[in-house]
């Protein structure tokens, strides 16, 4: 008889990796274990004010297809588009809105840039500069600052790109990867002189209306809530550690004493957890795993009076530059930005704080983050009053930092692991991306190989 497959975390890599094994194999055995208490890893849907509030990621990008057909595939049809659209950046004194033509933060079009006071007339000019240059020709992986430095000059980096690729990843782009967080770039800088043209040149052509994200009406919970339906899912449950059995299979030691066999493993945990994990299997790997940092993050959900806000909030939200010494990183407005989130009487904003680097919010109590990030969104926005409700969400060490060298590292694990402990694979955001269609892409890879074990 062969024995489960056993997945380790249920996060959303977990629980899509035990979906794809248990449609694509029906009667295939698949037991999902996690020491959490509660399913979902970062997806967090509560209740607030009369309404519910996603606590970690609010959407999926919608033009990458593995979010919409596996939503579509449990059953959610109901998947809503932001009914606003347009960012903004608090910068120079004011909120002002994102120029038209960026792309990962880089501009294709300088007249927008210029018009819109996000540079300084010098760092327009120092822009331009990128079509004059001579071709790029560094070979192997490198920081996005660097290539962005080189290219566009500190300006478009530390204003445009740090705050919008930065801030997907809670990093600082002056250490992250070019190659493993935005290989269009890395593509466009290799194949043309120019890398403002280059990017115009490639700027895949999205069809008219076509929305950037989507998300479930009813939260991004009810996906978790139908991947872990009829799913054997042991909750509060850690795992000790991994054991290679005399038949070439797998024994895993939980921290209650109890003992699960299994024909494969897939580890989705953080990477300094899947590190202790498989130390004993492969000290190397272990090590590598451990090399990938992360950052902290605090997100702060607050619900204002209408009439506490000086005006409409047309758009989806505002950036802060790292440069600026904020606490805040990001503001949402969340209520403006999704349809179903609109209530009559209050206003609701997402705000986030904390980055790699940056662990200030971490160390604040929750009365004084919520206070200072209102102190900051009354000068950035004009608030007249204090925010009726917040709810505080806190993630310690959740957002992996794609490094330079990053996707060499993973394919060190990969094939480390291949060598020492064939059967157990790792998949989740710690590796080849982090946004919810991302982990799911790699889930179904995972499922593929623990089914070719089993």
């Amino acid at each position: 008889m062969t024995k489960p497959v056993v997945v380790v975390g249920a996060g959303i890599t977990g629980l899509a990796t035990a979906w794809f094994l248990r449609t694509q194999e029906p009667g295939r055995e698949v037991v999902v274990v996690d020491a959490d208490e509660r399913a979902g890893g970062k997806i967090r849907t509560e209740a607030f004010d009369g309404g519910t509030v996603e606590l970690g990621p609010d959407a999926f990008i919608a033009r990458v297809p593995e979010g919409v057909e596996l939503c579509k595939a449990v059953g959610l049809d109901d998947l809503v588009a932001p009914s606003a659209g347009k960012a903004f950046l608090w910068t120079r004194g004011r909120v002002r809105p994102l120029p038209e033509g960026l792309v990962l933060g880089l501009p294709t079009e300088l007249v927008a840039v210029a018009r819109s006071g996000i540079l300084s007339p010098r760092g327009v000019a120092r822009a331009g500069l990128d079509v004059v240059l001579p071709r790029h020709h560094a070979n192997g992986d490198r920081s996005v600052g660097s290539l962005v430095r080189a290219r566009f000059g500190d300006e478009v980096h530390e204003r445009l790109v740090d705050p919008l690729l930065g801030g997907i990843h809670a990093g600082d782009t002056d250490a992250l990867s070019v190659d493993a967080t935005a290989p269009q770039l890395a593509s466009a800088a290799r194949a043309h002189r120019s890398l403002l043209l280059g990017l115009r040149a490639s700027a895949p052509a999205s069809p008219s209306g076509s929305p950037v994200f989507l998300t479930p009406r009813a939260g991004l919970g009810t996906l978790v809530d139908r991947l872990t339906d009829g799913l054997d899912l042991r909750l509060g449950t850690a795992v000790s550690s991994l054991e290679r059995t005399n038949d070439d299979e797998w024994r895993v030691s939980l921290a209650s004493g109890d003992t699960l066999d299994a024909s494969a493993v897939v580890l989705t945990t953080p990477s300094f957890v899947t590190a202790d994990l498989v130390r004993s299997l492969s000290p190397d790997v272990a090590d590598r795993l451990r090399a990938i940092e992360y950052a902290s993050v605090a997100l702060v959900v607050m619900a204002y009076a209408r009439d506490a806000v000086p005006a409409p909030l047309g758009g989806s939200g505002f950036l802060v530059p790292r440069g600026d010494g904020r606490l805040m990183t990001a503001c949402s407005w969340a209520s403006a930005k999704w349809p179903h989130w609109q209530q009559n009487d209050h206003v609701w904003l997402r705000v986030s704080a904390g980055k790699s680097g940056d662990d200030r919010a971490m160390q604040l109590d929750d009365v004084q983050l919520v206070q200072q990030l209102h102190n900051e969104l009354t000068e950035a926005l004009g608030f007249t009053d204090g925010p009726l409700l917040t709810r505080v969400a806190r993630w310690p060490r959740s957002f992996p930092q794609y490094t330079v060298g990053h996707l060499d590292r993973v394919a060190a694990i990969d094939s480390g692991l291949a060598r020492s402990a064939p059967g157990v694979f790792v998949a989740g955001a710690a590796y080849r991306g982090v946004g919810i269609p991302a982990c799911i892409a790699q889930a179904k890879a995972a499922a593929a190989k623990a089914r070719q074990k089993g």
